[in-house]
């Protein structure tokens, strides 16, 4: 299992992707938009607006697929600067968008209040 998880200005939510599935999306993305700065951006955007919408649902196969591309894009890339082992954190401080950080996971220390 693999799995996205997205900070909202202090509201987690995670993406988990069975490997069956992730799988079937890595035969499938198309290896020119693999590391497509503007393709992360729409992927992010698809997972914020799911966040965004403060509505109990299950994730879609939309949301599913955008979680794959987040997931592959970080773990994939050739780029030792945005490499990222393992789970990511898309990290939303103000939950508009504008100011959006990655991470691994396991990096962080990610506190709920309850």
């Amino acid at each position: 299992m693999r799995t996205v998880v997205y900070f909202r200005a202090g509201t987690v939510g995670d993406f988990a992707v069975e490997d069956d599935r992730f799988a079937a999306f890595s035969a499938q993305v198309p290896r020119d938009i693999k590391y497509d700065d503007d393709e992360l951006t729409r992927a992010r955007r698809v997972l914020g607006a799911f966040m965004a919408a403060d509505v109990e649902r299950p994730v879609s196969a939309t949301e599913e697929a955008a979680a794959c591309f987040v997931w592959t894009y970080f773990n994939t890339h050739p780029d030792p600067q945005k490499h990222i082992q393992g789970d990511v954190l898309v990290i939303d401080l103000n939950g508009d968008g504008e100011t959006v950080d990655y991470a691994a996971v396991d990096d962080v220390d990610l506190v709920q209040e309850q």
